[in-house]
């Protein structure tokens, strides 16, 4: 029912815009004013796609969770594209109607019979449309996925379509955010992935949105064959930065590391994701599975999956988030695969870390976040009052500090502090 209400929600939306388009100039007196500009056509395609991001983003956290596999997911995520491709065109041909319409209803004093014509008949028309022509399957994606009719498939020679009309309307109106990000999906399911990316990359000059971000970094990701080396966690660490509980970072950044078997870093990040979703959230089963087999490839017991969000709330939001910068004159002197560890230790007293990160050269400047997760043991983050934020470069990897190290270190700092700018200029004293 739940994935049912958003497309019931949607159509009835739809409905109410078209009798309105078609209804007006009816009941609009003779000479009168220009129309409305609330009911231009543009404001129509943009109500059009916003019922369709909604549903588009319910389909995503469902893929995200693992609720449905990533065939499905693409499937069910095109042929909600074609629909609004489709849907955009037809309140093109309302627009006209509207104006023809209005012409020869001048002089009508009280279009009672037309109006209740319309207002009947509309709805039954459309719903036998749907059901004729369109694809009721749709409302399912499991359903349209397992499907057996090859008509009902979305065919290569669909998205082909799909993308040529995306293109020739952003020919005719290039600053459509919405319009770029279905072209870079389309072009994505169409293994045309330099031409998805050019696209999103359009969004983002248009528009700054991290869900696209993270979708762009995992599309660039893509493009290196699986890895997320370079721009990809690049990006996932900016969003972070920015939120430090953006679920689809979070969910991206678990991903990646347990792709590169990096499952301790995997398990950090799940666990974080696991502490935003509610316990009765549809997400959250597939997040305490994966959290599991991370557990269980560490060789760690497995824990009851409510435990992980027993984390106090108020807890949450200490964090320290800043950016690790390396002068340029330093820039010959390290390699790019030299370690970069950004860690917090109490002001007195042990010197255990508290919270530690590991990144490389390479990813200079690094954007980070340091918070509970990180901890190696005993007191975390969130128990300090105060901490010392430390910076070095490590050309052995080896976690102990050795003299001559290039780093940077600022005290004190509180828990919950941002955008610490941290700029490595010298070897740590």
């Amino acid at each position: 029912m739940n994935d049912l209400m958003p497309f019931l929600v949607g159509s009835a939306l739809l409905l109410a815009i078209t009798l309105f388009v078609l209804l007006r100039p009816l009941w609009r007196p003779p000479g009168g004013r220009a129309a409305d500009p609330q009911s231009s056509p543009l404001t129509q395609q943009q109500a059009n796609a916003a019922v369709y991001r909604e549903q588009l983003a319910e389909l995503e956290r469902d893929w995200a969770a693992g609720q449905i596999a990533q065939a499905e997911y693409e499937a069910a995520r095109d042929e909600l594209n074609l629909r609004l491709i489709q849907d955009v065109e037809s309140l093109d041909a309302a627009a006209a109607s509207e104006a023809s319409m209005g012409d020869g209803a001048r002089g009508i004093r009280k279009p009672w019979a037309m109006t209740w014509s319309l207002v009947l008949a509309l709805p039954l028309v459309a719903g036998l449309l749907y059901a004729t022509l369109g694809e009721p399957r749709a409302l399912n994606p499991q359903a349209l996925v397992q499907a057996s009719d090859p008509a009902g498939e979305l065919t290569p020679e669909k998205l082909t379509a799909m993308a040529t009309a995306l293109i020739k309307r952003l020919q005719e109106d290039p600053n459509q955010a919405e319009g770029w990000l279905m072209l870079g999906r389309v072009q994505r399911a169409r293994g045309q992935l330099q031409e998805a990316a050019d696209a999103y990359a359009k969004v983002l000059s248009l528009a700054q949105d991290d869900e696209v971000q993270i979708e762009r970094a995992e599309l660039l990701a893509e493009l290196q064959r699986g890895s997320f080396a370079g721009e990809p966690w690049a990006i996932i660490q900016q969003v972070l930065a920015r939120d430090p509980q953006h679920l689809s970072a979070l969910m991206l950044a678990g991903s990646a590391s347990f792709t590169e078997l990096n499952y301790r870093s995997a398990l950090r990040f799940w666990e974080r994701a696991r502490e935003v979703v509610a316990s009765d959230s549809p997400d959250a089963p597939a997040l305490d599975r994966a959290i599991g087999e991370a557990r269980d490839k560490l060789g760690l017991p497995p824990i009851p999956p409510r435990a992980l969000n027993k984390a106090d709330p108020s807890q949450r939001a200490l964090t320290i988030t800043g950016r690790v910068s390396l002068v340029d004159e330093l820039k010959s002197q390290v390699a790019p695969t030299e370690t970069v560890f950004v860690y917090a230790v109490p002001v007195s007293g042990s010197r255990r870390p508290v919270a530690i990160l590991r990144a490389t050269a390479a990813q200079l400047p690094l954007d980070f976040v340091l918070d509970d997760s990180q901890s190696m043991g005993g007191d975390p983050l969130s128990a300090m009052e105060e901490v010392t934020v430390m910076v070095r470069i490590s050309k052995s990897g080896n976690a102990m500090a050795q003299a001559g190290e290039l780093g940077v270190r600022v005290t004190p700092v509180k828990p919950g502090a941002k955008g610490l700018n941290l700029m490595i200029r010298e070897p740590l004293r």
